[in-house]
C-alpha cells in the first residue's frame, strides 16, 4: 500500500526542533538514520533521537532533501492528503477568483513539493517530490473527486527537478484538452498547459497585471519587457494605451498576437532579447513593465542575477518619461524583498534617475505565504515614479 509507512526516519535534535516549529522540509544533514525497508518516495514515521514520534512524511533522498513532512500526527495519510486538497480548494473558492487559480501552493497549503494550477476546466500538476511522483495517479483520482476537470496535465519539467536529478516529463494524465481561455478582469488569455512556460501561465502576477490596466490610460505609451503572452500588455491596451511588448520566444510572440486578436485590440509585439532591444531603442514611455524570469534559480547564481537585475532595471528607467511610472518585479526566491529593493535603488543611481517607491507588490492571494517557509512569498514587485 503506497499510503502505508514502510519504516522510520530518525532526526537529530536540530531537525526535530525545526519540525516542531512547523518546518516541512527536513534536510539530509538532520537525518541520523533510516529504519526498515525504506525506498525513495516511501512514507515513513518520523522520530527524534529519544524515540518520540514526530509525524509522517515522504522519504525523498534527493539532493539535500531527506523528508517532506506531511503531518505531525499519526493519521491516515490518504485521508489527510484528500482533506488538504479539499481545504486548499475551499480557500480559493472564498477568494472569488476568475476561472483560473493556483489550487495548491506547496508548503503554504501543507503539501510540500506539490503545485496544482487550474485553467478553466484543465488541472495542471507539478511536483518536486519523489513521494508525490510515486502517487501521481492516486492524486489525480482525488482531484477528479473534488473538481470537475475535463483534463489533468502533468508538468514535471521544472528546473528544480533537473537540478536534483528527477526525471523530466510533460504529459496528459486524463482527458484530451490542453488549451483553455481564462478571464482576468476584463481581459482574456489563451493558456496552453503543455507548451506554455511553467504550468501554462503566470497566475501570480494577476493583481499586478490588473493594476497596470488601471494605471494605463488612452494614449499612454507603454513598454512591456519580458512580456510572455502579453499579460500586462493586453490590460494596458484595453485601457487605450499604445503598447510595445518584447519577448524573445517564438511561442510567446505567437500567443501574444492571438491574445490581442481575442481581446480585439492592437499592440506591437517584438521578438527580441530585452537587452538588445533596450540597447537599440531610444523611445520614452509613460509606463514601463519589467517582469523577467527567475534570474537566480539557485543560490550560486545570485551574484550574476544581481548584476543582471541591476542592468536591466537601469536601462528600463532610462526609457521612462520624467514623471512616468515603472513596475518592476523579481520571482527569484533566493533574492529577498529587501535585496531586490536595494537592486532597484542602485539601478536608479546608475541611470541617473530619481525614483519614488509608490508601493510594494506581491503575488495573487491564491499564492499564500507561510512565514515558516518564506520562499512561498517568492514574488516581489515595486511600483515606482521615475523622475
Amino acid at each position: 500500500m503506497i499510503w502505508s509507512p514502510t519504516g522510520e526516519a530518525v532526526l537529530a535534535e536540530e531537525g526535530a526542533s525545526r519540525l516542531r516549529r512547523g518546518q516541512r522540509n527536513i534536510y539530509v544533514k538532520w537525518l541520523i538514520s533510516l529504519k526498515g525497508p525504506v525506498e525513495k518516495g516511501d512514507l515513513v514515521v518520523i522520530k527524534d533521537e529519544k524515540g518520540d514520534t514526530l509525524g509522517l512524511g515522504f522519504f525523498e533522498g534527493i539532493g539535500a532533501m531527506a523528508v517532506r513532512v506531511l503531518s505531525t500526527e499519526l493519521e491516515d495519510p490518504s485521508s489527510l492528503f484528500y482533506r488538504r486538497l479539499e481545504e486548499a480548494l475551499r480557500l480559493r473558492e472564498k477568494l472569488k477568483l476568475d476561472n483560473f487559480f493556483r489550487w495548491v501552493h506547496s508548503e503554504a497549503d501543507a503539501i510540500p513539493g506539490l503545485i496544482i494550477d487550474v485553467y478553466d476546466d484543465i488541472v495542471v500538476i507539478s511536483s518536486t517530490s519523489v513521494g508525490i511522483d510515486k502517487r501521481i495517479e492516486e492524486i489525480s483520482a482525488m482531484i477528479k473527486g473534488l473538481f470537475r476537470a475535463s483534463s489533468i496535465v502533468l508538468r514535471n519539467d521544472s528546473r528544480p527537478r533537473k537540478e536534483v536529478g528527477l526525471p523530466l516529463e510533460r504529459r496528459v494524465l486524463s482527458g484530451r484538452k490542453t488549451r483553455a481561455i481564462v478571464r482576468e478582469g476584463g481581459s482574456l488569455f489563451h493558456v496552453d498547459a503543455i507548451r506554455g512556460q511553467k504550468t501554462g501561465f503566470f497566475i501570480d502576477q494577476r493583481p499586478n497585471r490588473m493594476e497596470v490596466g488601471y494605471l494605463a490610460g488612452p494614449g499612454d505609451r507603454v513598454l512591456d519587457l519580458y512580456s510572455y503572452t502579453g499579460g500586462f500588455a493586453i490590460h494596458a491596451a484595453l485601457s487605450g494605451a499604445e503598447v510595445v511588448a518584447v519577448d524573445e520566444s517564438d511561442y510567446a510572440i505567437s500567443e501574444m498576437k492571438s491574445n490581442a486578436k481575442l481581446n480585439s485590440i492592437e499592440l506591437v509585439a517584438l521578438q527580441s532579447r530585452v537587452k538588445e532591444f533596450l540597447e537599440r531603442d531610444s523611445s520614452v514611455y509613460d509606463l514601463v513593465i519589467v517582469d523577467p524570469p527567475a534570474l537566480a534559480p539557485s543560490k550560486d547564481m545570485v551574484p550574476r542575477a544581481r548584476k543582471t537585475y541591476t542592468a536591466v532595471n537601469a536601462a528600463a528607467m532610462e526609457r521612462v518619461v520624467s514623471g512616468g511610472l515603472m513596475f518592476t518585479s523579481s520571482c527569484s526566491q533566493f533574492i529577498n524583498k529587501e535585496e531586490f529593493k536595494k537592486i532597484v535603488i542602485r539601478a536608479a543611481r546608475l541611470s541617473n534617475r530619481e525614483i519614488r517607491i509608490l508601493g510594494e507588490r506581491g503575488a495573487s492571494p491564491d499564492h499564500p505565504i507561510d512565514p515558516v517557509h518564506p520562499w512561498t512569498g517568492y514574488l516581489k514587485g515595486l511600483l515606482l515614479r521615475v523622475e
